[in-house]
């Protein structure tokens, strides 16, 4: 009895020594770190040495390592992802031969055909690919290179089962714990999760906050950028308030791991800026009404007795040079409290940054809302600019340039109140339909004030077959040929589709 009692012991000793140290590396957290291109070359031994210590086994890189970095990585057991570096892509265009997506894909997952670290492949990063046969192309051209790799995409959207299709898994990439529990809802077939947060500092409560809505994927990875880990770790020359690598390699070697967070900042919520935009614009405008008398009574004369207004410009009775400089100025200043209000209160950083990816004017890296307040800004003051000179040349013969800019600018009065009930409107009902509607109508009262100016000028000089060819037909014609290229020369109704996208089904 006594012998089966010490057999029976040793067993059970035995049994410890072998699974415990198992169950205990299971239940440890896995980090990774994204080399965006062409960041590859920051992958030093050194900091191969420093992440392994700091619990980084994991890499998403999107070009090709050298022969040195693969040798190292394969030492020290890391896992590699190898994502292709095409964001935001629009099926169609890549269809096209000189985009040479097919290739640069098809190139870049030969190169790690062979590569034991290489875990998985991934493509299409935030796009759209259900279009036609595309999904069965991107499969048939990344199936040489699976066989036990994962196929995945990175995105905001919680994609799972046919939504993800040909996919297999999503990288998906959150900005805060509290975004990412919305996410987490919709149940994502994850092969990871790239934290990514807004703030250049780390704030340890909300990282903390993300592991611990992960608890149930530990063995999901968690990459973080590498210029932001770097940023706030001992990487960087400068000290940071709290240093992540320290955080993830505690969380990596102990599977319980807590940390006693900082108490939570009282003042922390969210400023509303277009409401304030809104404001700084009223105050400023109501300043300039209050002081400028003949201003004042030209206003409530167009509104009011309209075809007494335009008979003193015409005659010039009252003449406004510096006032339309004004309100040409405030107009543009409207445009862009509309388009701040749109990047700011209704689309996702992803979503601003999908659109400015079509936009020649910024780079996607800056999605900041105020980047679409200058570029409405612009926009709008190329169109009234584009406008007034086209009338002007119509009639340089008997007009002057003030009679023309007031007669486009006084109807954008209403596009003041347009944007300012617009704004106020999104804030209760944030969707794509009251942005389009806003912005529908602001365009077509500044085309509509083209119509109305060109009407009457006609009537200091007869109407000319020549004169309606070169102002109304010669004008639809032009802006019709600019709004195509906008839609398919820029893709900027598709990118606007793919913003929508990336925002609604992320909420």
């Amino acid at each position: 009895m006594y012998n089966s009692f010490r057999i029976l012991a040793a067993l059970l000793f035995i049994s410890i020594l072998l699974f415990h140290p198992f169950h205990e590396a299971q239940a440890n957290r896995s980090f990774g770190l994204v080399y965006q291109e062409p960041g590859i070359g920051d992958l030093t031994a050194d900091e191969i040495a420093f992440l392994e210590q700091a619990g980084i086994h994991w890499l998403l890189v999107e070009e090709i390592l050298s022969g040195e970095q693969r040798r190292i990585l394969h030492q020290s057991g890391f896992s590699v992802m190898v994502m292709v570096p095409e964001y935001f892509p629009i099926p169609y265009r890549l269809n096209r031969e000189k985009y040479r997506y097919w290739q640069r894909s098809d190139s870049l997952m030969s190169f790690y055909r062979n590569d034991a670290s290489v875990k998985g492949f991934g493509l299409f990063a935030y796009g759209k690919w259900k279009d036609g046969t595309l999904p069965e192309r991107l499969g048939l051209l990344a199936e040489p290179y699976l066989e036990s790799r994962r196929l995945f995409t990175l995105d905001t959207r919680p994609l799972s089962g046919q939504t993800l299709y040909p996919f297999d898994s999503v990288i998906l990439m959150t900005r805060s714990a509290s975004q990412l529990s919305i996410q987490l809802k919709q149940n994502p077939d994850l092969a990871g999760v790239l934290y990514a947060p807004e703030d250049p500092g780390l704030d340890l409560r909300d990282l903390q906050n993300v592991l611990q809505l992960l608890d149930r994927h530990r063995e999901t990875p968690i990459y973080f950028y590498r210029d932001w880990f770097a940023a706030n770790s001992s990487m960087s020359d400068a000290a940071p308030a709290h240093d992540i690598a320290r955080v993830t390699r505690f969380y990596h070697q102990v599977p319980d791991a807590r940390i006693a967070n900082p108490p939570p900042d009282q003042s922390d919520y969210k400023v509303n800026t277009a409401m304030i935009l809104l404001f700084i614009f009223w105050v400023l405008y109501a300043a300039y009404f209050r002081v400028n008398p003949l201003y004042r009574k030209s206003v409530s004369r167009f509104f009011l007795n309209y075809d007494f207004f335009v008979n003193d410009v015409l005659l010039r009775r009252i003449r406004f040079a510096s006032d339309a400089v004004a309100v040409f100025l405030i107009s543009c200043f409207a445009a862009g409290i509309m388009g701040y209000s749109v990047a700011d209160i209704y689309l996702d950083p992803v979503a601003r940054q999908a659109l400015l990816h079509y936009t020649p004017v910024f780079s996607a890296q800056w999605n900041h809302p105020a980047a679409f307040f200058i570029l409405f800004f612009l926009v709008m003051a190329v169109i009234l600019s584009f406008q007034i000179f086209w009338v002007q040349i119509a009639n340089s013969q008997h007009a002057h340039m003030s009679q023309v800019a007031t007669f486009m600018l006084w109807p954008q009065h209403l596009n003041m109140v347009v944007v300012t009930a617009g704004v106020i409107i999104f804030r209760s009902l944030p969707v794509a339909l009251t942005a389009i509607i806003m912005t529908g109508i602001f365009l077509a009262i500044t085309v509509i004030s083209f119509f109305t100016t060109a009407y009457n000028m006609r009537r200091i000089h007869p109407t000319s077959p020549l004169y309606m060819t070169t102002t109304y037909v010669l004008y639809v014609l032009v802006s019709t040929s600019v709004v195509s290229w906008l839609i398919f020369g820029m893709d900027i109704l598709k990118a606007w589709e793919l913003a929508v996208s990336l925002t609604s089904l992320q909420f």
